[in-house]
Parts: C-alpha cells; sequence; structure tokens
C-alpha cells in the first residue's frame, strides 16, 4: 500500500498519519480521509480525470516536532513563533505552508474545488491573512547595533507596536508617547521587566501616595473637621464652592501650607512623575532590550541556552504588575480605613 504519510488530505488540510483510514480516488488515485472523501461525495479533482495523482515534491512533517525556517532552512521546535536561528517570524507558519504547498498546487491537481476555493474555504490563489510580529521589518535589519530578530525575542509581546517604534527611532530619531507607562507608572517599567528604574520609582510613588493618605487622615480632615464646627457648616451634608473658600480663607498660614501639600504638591508630584516615565519610556525599554540581547550575546555561546535566557529575560511579567496594582489599590483607600491606622 502506497505511504500517504505527511500528504495533506485535499478536502480538510490536515497531514495524512500512518493510523489514518485513507482512501484514493479510483479513477487519479487522490488520497482522501474516508470521512472526507464521503462527505464531499465524489473526488475533488474530477476535471482533471484521466491523469495520474501526483506526490508533492515535500511533505508536511507528520510529527510536528520542528518547523524549517523558510529562510535559512533551520529546523525550530514546534510552536516557535520565531527561528532559532536566524529570527525570522514563523507565525501560524503561513511562509513555511506556502513553501510545502506550492509543489502541489503545481502539480497537475491543484488544491481545488469545483467552486474556485481551496478546501480551506479561502478563495484559489488567495492566501489569508497572515498575523507579521516584525511588522514588516527584517530580522537582520540592525537597531542598535542589534539584529531587530534578536530584538523581537526578548520583547515578545506587542512586537507589532515596539519593533516600528524602535526603528523609527534608529532612523529619524523620533520618539512616540506611551501611554501605558503614563497609566501604570513604574508597574510598567517593572511589567516589562525592567526591575531596577521600576522599584526605585514605583516605591517612590507608593512612599507619597501613602504619605498623602496619612497627612489626610491624621491632620488635613481633623482640621477641616474643626474649621466646619467654627464656622457653623454641617460635616453630614456635602460642601459646596462658596463653603470651601470659607474654610480655606479660615485656615493660618500653617494650615493653608499643610493643606497645600496634601492636596496640590504631592498629587501634582506623583502625575508629572507619570508624564516624564510617558514621555521616556519607549527609550528606556529601547536601551534596556539591547542591554539585554548584548549581555545574552556576552555570556552565552550555546544557541538553545541563549533561547532561554531570551525567554526568561525578556517577555512581560504580569504577576508583578498585579501586585503594584493591588498594593496601589490598597494605598489610596487607606482614607476609608483611617479608624486602623489611627489605632
Amino acid at each position: 500500500m502506497t505511504d500517504f504519510t505527511g500528504v495533506k488530505c485535499p478536502v480538510c488540510g490536515v497531514p495524512f498519519q500512518p493510523e489514518d483510514d485513507i482512501v484514493v480516488c479510483p479513477e487519479c488515485g487522490a488520497p482522501y480521509h474516508r470521512a472526507c472523501y464521503q462527505q464531499e461525495g465524489h473526488c475533488i479533482f474530477e476535471d482533471k480525470h484521466g491523469t495520474a495523482w501526483q506526490f508533492p515534491d515535500e511533505r508536511t512533517n507528520p510529527s510536528g516536532d520542528t518547523v524549517r525556517c523558510p529562510k535559512c532552512g533551520h529546523d525550530n521546535t514546534a510552536g516557535a513563533l520565531f527561528c532559532e536561528h536566524c529570527g525570522t517570524p514563523l507565525s501560524q507558519q503561513d511562509t513555511g505552508r506556502q513553501n510545502s504547498e506550492q509543489p502541489f498546487n503545481n502539480s497537475p491537481f491543484n488544491n481545488k474545488s469545483s467552486n474556485g476555493q481551496h478546501a480551506n474555504g479561502w478563495p484559489y490563489n488567495q492566501a489569508p491573512f497572515a498575523f507579521d510580529p516584525m511588522a514588516g521589518i527584517d530580522p537582520d535589519e540592525t537597531i542598535d547595533h542589534v539584529k531587530a530578530g534578536d530584538l523581537c525575542k526578548v520583547v515578545q509581546s506587542n512586537t507589532t507596536y515596539y519593533l516600528p517604534v524602535f526603528m523609527n527611532h534608529e532612523k529619524f530619531r523620533t520618539r512616540r508617547f506611551n501611554f501605558a507607562a503614563l497609566i501604570l507608572g513604574g508597574g510598567w517599567l517593572l511589567y516589562r521587566k525592567i526591575y531596577a528604574l521600576g522599584s526605585i520609582i514605583t516605591s517612590a510613588v507608593l512612599a507619597l501616595e501613602i504619605l498623602n493618605q496619612l497627612l489626610n487622615v491624621q491632620y488635613i480632615n481633623p482640621m477641616m473637621l474643626q474649621i466646619m464646627n467654627q464656622l457653623g457648616i454641617s460635616s453630614t451634608s456635602s460642601v459646596s464652592t462658596h463653603q470651601l473658600y470659607q474654610i480655606v480663607s479660615a485656615m493660618n498660614s500653617s494650615q493653608m501650607l499643610m493643606f497645600s501639600l496634601v492636596n496640590l504638591c504631592i498629587p501634582l508630584s506623583i502625575f508629572v512623575t507619570h508624564i516624564i516615565l510617558g514621555f521616556i519610556a519607549n527609550n528606556v525599554y529601547r536601551k534596556h532590550c539591547v542591554k539585554t540581547i548584548q549581555h545574552i550575546q556576552a555570556n552565552v555561546s550555546n544557541e538553545s541556552e541563549a533561547l532561554i535566557s531570551y525567554q526568561e529575560k525578556g517577555g512581560i511579567n504580569t504577576v508583578l504588575l498585579v501586585m503594584v496594582l493591588i498594593c496601589y489599590l490598597i494605598v489610596s483607600n487607606i482614607v476609608n480605613y483611617n479608624s486602623i491606622f489611627l489605632l
């Protein structure tokens, strides 16, 4: 019996396995899964009958253990997004599929049904949309003296945003504001594994938040309550703008200084810190990625160990970001638990 292992079924596109129930067309010899043939009810190559079906020049790897890079030919581990040798994107194996299917399309029996479509449902000669994690950038192109493919291995998440940003800075010295860094502050740095600077900024902001809440609980709130009682303003109802103006006017210089520090200076300092981080975040992250690559390449000679290092040092740290956000949430609500802090 002919071995069709690795050849794709022309109906479902799934490679045949040794244990599959395979039937062949009695007219041309084209192989099908029995269920696929019964589903169609006939050979989809009827218009080509009279000529024997031919094997494709290449077969899909039936075991799925490796994926061949379309650029350098390196065999990569199954599921890899980038070539382990040259960094070429392997997402969805679009390129690899096109290369492996091309001989079959050039044979007398291309994968085309009678309605002018591939068996997978896409119009003939029209490929489905392919996600490109490199955002159209050549993996061998250099950014800050390192290959874009290596940068992709470090960034890993949201490469379609960061690689063009890095490339634009390399070519045109342009900067792009990072709104994620604006919102998350130091948490964004920790999320992107920039631990040193992220720890400093996160600790400083949390310290300011704690200081702000403690000053509110221990000084501002009692002071406001005392002044409101002196002015005959009820503390059980909301304060109008006119009443607030009366309260501020009744403060002495030291009380006004404390009120301005807590309600203006500290929040403004935190906001300015986030704004500055939003402007410099992409540049900081680019330098971090470049240093990570240079460190790995200088200290790791084995290719497999280098890939492990990219996985460990690159990518994101979601757990740490969640922990930071929880800390911010707790600190921002200290005023709601003032009785705990006053014990």
